[in-house]
């Protein structure tokens, strides 16, 4: 037999004498081992013993049962960096207006939940974020509804609004002795009391049952509403009345009335 041949005889034998893996080159006893198998290769295996070896020095936290109780959780909380009372909760807010009862209430949810102070900043940040929107659209609506009731009323009012307006503030000072609580209450809407219509007309109501005289600095000459004016218009106006009459006395005078009367209108 030739050198070359006994060469490849020998590889040969040396390829089927390698174990398949490298676990056939381990001692009997563990070559079973079921936490062996799932490496194929030492490499492998030397790296799940580093890992381990790095995790040993960690402080771990070890999770309760299914039947733990809530003081076993506040344990595992408190580890997490949870504070063990809520007064230990340093919650910021930029922007938002919460009451002390609030604040409360949300450092008290946060201990609860087992919430470190990050987690309890990042769930005020957003409740900030939540409600300053809230109270930007609700403060929009509530300026919505005052310009329309403004307006309901000048289109009432017509030129007599502003003094409408004024009277009504005069009844308020002479039944209430002052007008603050136009300003102090706060309808449901976010208008104020004073901002909405049917109070200011009602306050103007009152101001015509006291009568002017009664009420201290009201205006002397009382403007017209439209629909006074129309109501004056359709009296002077009437069939058989000095406004259709040319020949009569005081045509003239009742048709320069109503002319006037209509820029009332």
């Amino acid at each position: 037999m030739s050198e070359e041949a006994i060469q490849d005889t020998g590889s040969q034998e040396v390829a089927e004498a390698a174990p398949a893996n490298f676990l056939e080159s381990l001692p009997e006893d563990l070559r079973s081992e079921p936490s062996l198998r799932n490496f194929p290769d030492p490499a492998s295996l030397a790296k799940s013993y580093i890992h381990a070896q790095r995790m040993i020095g960690a402080d771990k936290v070890p999770l309760p049962g299914k039947s733990a109780t809530p003081d076993e959780w506040r344990a595992v909380y408190q580890k997490l960096g949870a504070p063990d009372q809520a007064d230990a909760y340093e919650i910021q807010f930029e922007t938002a207006d919460f009451t002390d009862t609030e604040l409360n209430g949300l450092k008290a949810a946060a201990l609860d939940a087992g919430l470190n102070n990050t987690q309890a900043q990042r769930i005020a940040a957003y409740l900030e974020e939540t409600l300053t929107g809230a109270r930007s659209g609700f403060d929009e609506a509530a300026e919505d509804l005052r310009h329309q009731g403004e307006q309901q009323l000048r289109q009432e009012f017509g030129r007599a609004f502003d003094q409408k307006v004024e009277l009504a503030q005069k009844a308020a000072h002479t039944l209430l002795g002052g007008t603050e609580i136009f300003d102090e209450i706060t309808l449901a809407d976010g208008r104020m009391l004073g901002d909405h219509p049917q109070i200011v007309k009602m306050f103007a109501g009152l101001a015509e049952q006291i009568g002017e005289d009664s009420l201290e600095g009201a205006p002397t000459e009382m403007i017209m509403t439209p629909d006074e004016a129309s109501r004056q218009i359709a009296e002077m106006t009437g069939r058989g009345g000095p406004y259709w009459d040319k020949m009569h006395p005081e045509h003239e005078s009742y048709v320069q009335q109503v002319l006037t009367l209509r820029e009332y209108l």
